[in-house]
């Protein structure tokens, strides 16, 4: 009886919607130790991905017929639950060699970044997060802690010496683009046990990239890039694309919003109209943009109460002053 061999192919994927032209490739090999499944599958892949493995392969016993399929929507579930790990792989590729319902899958990564950037990230934003945030802070207090933390510490460019789309590049070159903001809230929120989602869609018919944070069982959209305007004074921040409904941050950007929770609490709108903004334990000193007055606003409670432009001027001194 004559034998039918299944022909050797590949496939190749581009999985990062927002693109990137600066990698490192290692050579380094991981074989999966078992035979890997069609239940199996997801966690070996996010396994290697954790690791940033850049040449993996698994022994596969299965369908291959439906194997594009399953990848891809392996892919997509890893995009939708790991959004730091999968939004710092640029590019897949998979060959698959198979007889029947035996053969090898094979997997070449490009990332943004690799193994010993994200160890120092990681280390960076340990350290980094106990300096920014009081102990008796609320949930909104930490996220606005790390609002303000990328905003003042970090300017928008494109043009730097590693990606520009990596937090390893924001945290190490103080500067990069929207994805950068994006991962590196999203990086520090989970440091922090706080819910969050990665949001990409558009802004200015733009690819754009922001987060949705979970407070209370409520979500809000928290936009650091839109927070850092060129120009923008060092030490101040702005608060008109923090905490969100999708309604209010429908007037400038677009989004999938099957994809996402909803967002419909305006519980922290007050924080919106904040410009040339400053926090002083748990204050935050702003001018409207409403009135063009100046306010003082408690941030346990999220009263404000007026005060006058020499008050403000005087508090901002001191700020600066003890900085």
């Amino acid at each position: 009886m004559k034998k039918i061999i299944t022909p050797f192919f590949i496939v190749i994927l581009l999985l990062s919607v927002l693109p990137t032209s600066n990698w490192e490739v290692r050579n380094t090999t991981a074989y999966a130790e078992n035979i890997t499944t069609e239940r199996t599958l997801k966690n070996d892949i996010l396994s290697e991905l954790s690791n940033y493995n850049t040449d993996f392969a698994f022994a596969y016993d299965g369908d291959f017929s439906k194997m594009k399929t399953l990848v891809q929507s392996v892919m997509d579930e890893i995009r939708k639950n790991n959004s730091y790990i999968y939004e710092n792989v640029s590019k897949w590729q998979l060959a698959m060699k198979y007889k029947g319902n035996s053969g090898t899958l094979t997997f070449k990564i490009n990332y943004l970044t690799n193994k010993q950037k994200e160890n120092h990230v990681t280390e960076e934003v340990k350290k980094i997060l106990p300096k920014i945030i009081n102990k008796d802070a609320t949930q909104v207090e930490k996220i606005k802690a790390v609002h303000d933390y990328i905003v003042l510490n970090g300017s928008y460019s494109s043009n730097t010496k590693n990606s520009q789309y990596s937090t390893y590049t924001f945290l190490t070159e103080g500067k990069g683009v929207c994805q950068a903001y994006a991962l590196l809230m999203l990086k520090m929120l989970d440091e922090l046990k706080i819910e969050a989602k990665y949001v990409k869609g558009y802004s200015n018919n733009e690819r754009h990239a922001w987060i949705l944070v979970n407070v209370d069982k409520q979500w809000y959209h928290v936009d650091p890039t839109w927070d850092d305007p060129i120009g923008n004074n060092a030490d101040e921040v702005r608060y008109k694309y923090f905490m969100l409904t999708d309604k209010q941050i429908a007037a400038t950007h677009s989004w999938e919003k099957s994809e996402y929770p909803v967002a419909k609490s305006e519980k922290y709108k007050s924080f919106h109209i904040a410009t040339q903004a400053y926090t002083v334990k748990n204050n935050l000193f702003y001018m409207s943009e409403k009135d063009k007055k100046y306010y003082q606003m408690n941030l346990k409670t999220l009263e404000s109460t007026a005060i006058t432009a020499k008050q403000f001027q005087q508090t901002k001194k001191t700020f600066v002053a003890a900085k």
